[in-house]
């Protein structure tokens, strides 16, 4: 597969993706792990004790079984076009001028909404929202809507 999707709409989310500003990538990072319901458990004693350490856990069940349910529906779809879609824009975000110290969020948040765009005709409207609503709440575009 070449860096240049097929579907116009997806490669137009990537390259808006390689062209964050700081604020907008700082913004979909906190956009998206505030959506995760991310929970970071009290240190746990005994796990020191062992040598293991408490890790972040994300929460939020719905966004979990969306991004599952749309990465599933791809593959068995064969659509393997819309998964590296994703994948390419995570990558733009990580090569973007948005120098961040943590982009994990904002790299999600754009690599969920692109795989949800590509794979709309597969997803509920509950599934679609969820993984779209960091992109559409801090860039307001919704490539879909045409």
């Amino acid at each position: 597969m070449s860096d240049d999707t097929s579907n116009p709409d997806l490669q137009a989310m990537i390259d808006r993706a390689g062209r964050l500003t700081a604020d907008e990538a700082e913004s979909l990072d906190v956009t998206w792990k505030a959506d995760e319901r991310i929970v970071v458990p009290e240190p746990s004693a005994s796990l020191a004790i062992q040598g293991g350490a408490d890790g972040r856990m994300v929460t939020n069940a719905d966004l979990l079984a969306a991004w599952q349910h749309a990465l599933d529906a791809a593959g068995a779809a064969g659509r393997a076009e819309e998964i590296e879609a994703a994948q390419q824009a995570g990558r733009a975000v990580r090569h973007s001028d948005a120098h961040l110290r943590d982009r994990a969020g904002a790299e999600e948040a754009v690599r969920s909404a692109v795989l949800a765009t590509g794979v709309r005709d597969l997803i509920t409207d509950d599934e679609y929202a969820a993984l779209t609503t960091a992109w559409r709440t801090v860039l307001g575009e919704d490539r879909t809507a045409r």
